[in-house]
């Protein structure tokens, strides 16, 4: 079973977010300039592996990501299962509504209102997703890797779930092949 989890491009949010700093309150981040450079070469690279399809998490950034990546390629399951942890402004995404208006070709209403996660709030109005709720949420998916004989699939995901999923951090664009066991 040969999946490859590949996190999005480079958003605004990633742009100028310092860890030190105040969240810069970027809801639901697009992609710069650089991020579509990066989906670009990530692009070159993806062609030479054996992908059919795409799961794809319902944020913009991944949204954005995996179109440059695979055009029209084929068909998009968007999942948000796959979705980041919910730890700054970024994390909150956007009404399966609104995602329909601005992706019209894919497929949003199996989402929830709210497919992020929500709970208690923080001083910045954020309900933060706790690591356990993450790895919960990576284990899952994971059975439902195996469960399903998912192969040839390219998950266009977020840096903590794939370090949930993996122990790995990676880079924006980063592909990653992963075995789930």
């Amino acid at each position: 079973m040969t999946v490859y989890l590949i996190r999005h491009a480079q958003s605004e949010f990633n742009a100028v977010y310092d860890p030190n700093g105040p969240d810069p309150m970027i809801f639901d981040a697009p992609i710069t300039a650089l991020g579509k450079t990066q989906a670009q070469q990530a692009r070159i690279e993806v062609e030479k592996l054996d992908i059919a399809k795409a799961i794809v998490s319902p944020f913009t950034r991944t949204l954005q990501t995996a179109q440059l990546i695979f055009g029209n390629e084929f068909p998009f399951q968007i999942n948000s299962e796959v979705r980041e942890q919910l730890c700054n402004s970024c994390d909150v995404g956007s009404s399966p509504h609104e995602l329909a208006r601005k992706y019209p070709h894919l497929d949003f209403d199996h989402l929830d209102d709210c497919w992020w996660h929500d709970g208690k709030r923080d001083h910045r109005g954020l309900s933060v997703e706790p690591d356990e709720d993450l790895q919960k949420r990576a284990n899952r998916f994971v059975d439902f890797l195996k469960r399903e004989r998912i192969q040839s699939t390219a998950i266009v995901s977020h840096g903590n779930f794939i370090r949930a999923l993996t122990g790995i951090k990676p880079h924006n664009c980063e592909v990653i092949e992963f075995q789930p066991r």
